[in-house]
């Protein structure tokens, strides 16, 4: 088992990628704390985990709020006492272009793409310090590294999260927290809904794969890039889309 007895923080792990991994990090031995807003969709993750016999526990958060994340931090600290690996996956994907953005939503998509990995790092770093090292895998998206037409909100809060990520690489390289950045390209998850059908299919059509990805697809690179196979890895951006950024 490649996390055996490691604690996993995921947010956004009530559902989509995060939900994948939740259940990934669990059938490879680690302790898996589930962040998000939905109870229900949060306790079922947990169930399915301790149904293959993993060990989990869901903890409600708003990654919206700088406040209730620091509680929900604070409430796997009181019962792991440390955290191994923070997967920082919540996010929303908002369409639209400048002229049609608001500033209120514009504010709210960096709260919760951009300002929650900030604050769950900043309270990560000094645990993982303490413990001798530690993984931080934030989720950005292939539309953190090149343009994205009609969603240019998306796309930078996307970017944000990229150089964030290399710039807290470069600083806690030597103290063995490694940070790296999994971009996925389209994924089927609830986040791709507002497509509809017809568009998930045309959009399939631009990716040299020909198909979206599956949760578990990501899943298994986030895999990677919390186990000691990924060890020399620092500061990566690791896209996974299909080949979509190839072209």
């Amino acid at each position: 088992m490649q996390l055996k007895d490691k604690v996993a923080l995921v947010t956004g792990g009530t559902s989509g990628i995060g939900a994948a991994t939740a259940r990934r990090f669990a059938r490879e031995g680690a302790w898996t704390y589930v962040l998000g807003r939905n109870a229900q969709n949060g306790e079922a993750v947990v169930q399915e985990i301790l149904g293959f016999g993993g060990k989990a526990r869901f903890v409600s958060c708003d990654v919206a709020s700088e406040e209730d994340i620091e509680r929900a931090f604070n409430a796997v600290i009181g019962k792991a006492g440390t955290v191994d690996v923070l997967f920082n996956c919540a996010g929303v994907a908002p369409s639209g272009t400048i002229e049609e953005l608001c500033t209120d939503l514009w504010k709210k998509t960096f709260a919760i793409n951009v300002e929650s990995v900030y604050h769950f790092s900043r309270l990560a770093v000094p645990v993982m310090r303490k413990a001798g090292g530690g993984t931080i895998i934030n989720v950005s998206s292939s539309a953190g590294t090149v343009g994205a037409w009609g969603m240019h909100l998306y796309a930078a809060s996307k970017g944000a999260v990229v150089q964030l990520s290399r710039s807290m690489a470069a600083d806690y390289a030597r103290e063995n927290i490694r940070v790296n950045c999994l971009c996925p390209g389209a994924t089927l998850t609830p986040m791709m809904d507002q497509l509809g059908a017809e568009g998930m299919q045309e959009f399939a059509k631009m990716i040299p794969a020909g198909r979206m990805a599956s949760p578990d697809e990501i899943a298994n690179v986030a895999l990677f890039l919390a186990g000691d196979q990924s060890s020399f890895m620092f500061g990566s951006t690791v896209l996974v889309d299909g080949g979509f950024t190839a072209i």
